[in-house]
């Protein structure tokens, strides 16, 4: 079965990882908060995983152009993927934070707008793995809001627009250096160009400027961050924003 943009074996790893998910949360909803993030945990690892899976079967197939200087983790998704674990085992926000606005929504749309080269491979391919780890992206933050690992507020979705922006600008110095000195095609954060991407393609076709296309996404995913707040509050009857305690990078307790 080829795994394909809206082909059933894309649908079958859709619904198996939402399965997944779905039965984490059954089966630590009733547990006590430590044996909740060590179960995340276990996803987190799976998470990393089939990232560097999915990055090695790229980086090592001869039909596929996927240079390593243009494929080092320094992709939102991909440092997400790193992220969650010490997100699902730690109290500290910023960290949550990111994980749960721009690296899901990232993760998500991923697996409806990548380029055309992630798809076309057999199900059982070890490039699947690139669906898997960027839904689990997805998964994990909810499961995180879910079993009240971390609770999202409106500021928080404010505040993750300044994170993200904070890590792209970060990223973007190590970009400059690696196209200076090793690959002029590393493109980090795709600050320089699409590559393919359908929904940055949009912005980009609107304003075909490397770095500056992107303004126009930080502005639109607000309402986004916005609405999944909205979304939690309903799921969880929530009618007070009530954020978790500072926190710090230390294990929660539990």
């Amino acid at each position: 079965m080829t795994v394909t943009l809206f082909g059933p074996g894309w649908f079958v790893v859709l619904l198996a990882v939402a399965a997944v998910g779905v039965l984490a949360h059954l089966v630590l909803r009733g547990r006590t908060m430590g044996r909740r993030r060590r179960g995340l945990a276990v996803l987190a690892g799976v998470d990393v995983l089939a990232s560097v899976v999915f990055h090695v079967a790229y980086l090592t197939d001869p039909d596929v152009h996927f240079p390593l200087w243009q494929n080092l983790p320094l992709h939102l998704c991909t440092i997400v993927s790193y992220l969650v674990l010490p997100a699902v085992l730690t109290t500290y926000r910023p960290v949550q934070t990111l994980c749960f606005f721009p690296g899901a929504v990232a993760g998500l749309l991923a697996c409806f707008s990548a380029a055309p080269m992630y798809f076309g491979h057999d199900l059982l391919s070890a490039k699947t793995c690139f669906f898997v780890a960027h839904l689990l992206n997805f998964v994990i933050p909810v499961l995180m809001a879910s079993l009240g690992l971390y609770r999202p507020t409106y500021a928080d979705a404010a505040r993750a627009v300044l994170y993200a922006v904070v890590l792209g600008l970060t990223v973007l110095p190590v970009t400059l250096l690696l196209r200076a000195v090793a690959d002029p095609g590393a493109n980090y954060m795709f600050v320089f160009d699409p590559e393919g991407a359908a929904l940055l393609e949009a912005f980009h076709r609107l304003v075909p400027v490397p770095v500056l296309y992107l303004v126009p996404l930080i502005v639109a995913v607000l309402p986004v961050f916005v609405l999944q707040v909205w979304v939690y509050r309903r799921a969880a009857g929530v009618r007070t924003a009530a954020p978790s305690a500072p926190g710090s990078l230390t294990p929660a307790a539990g």
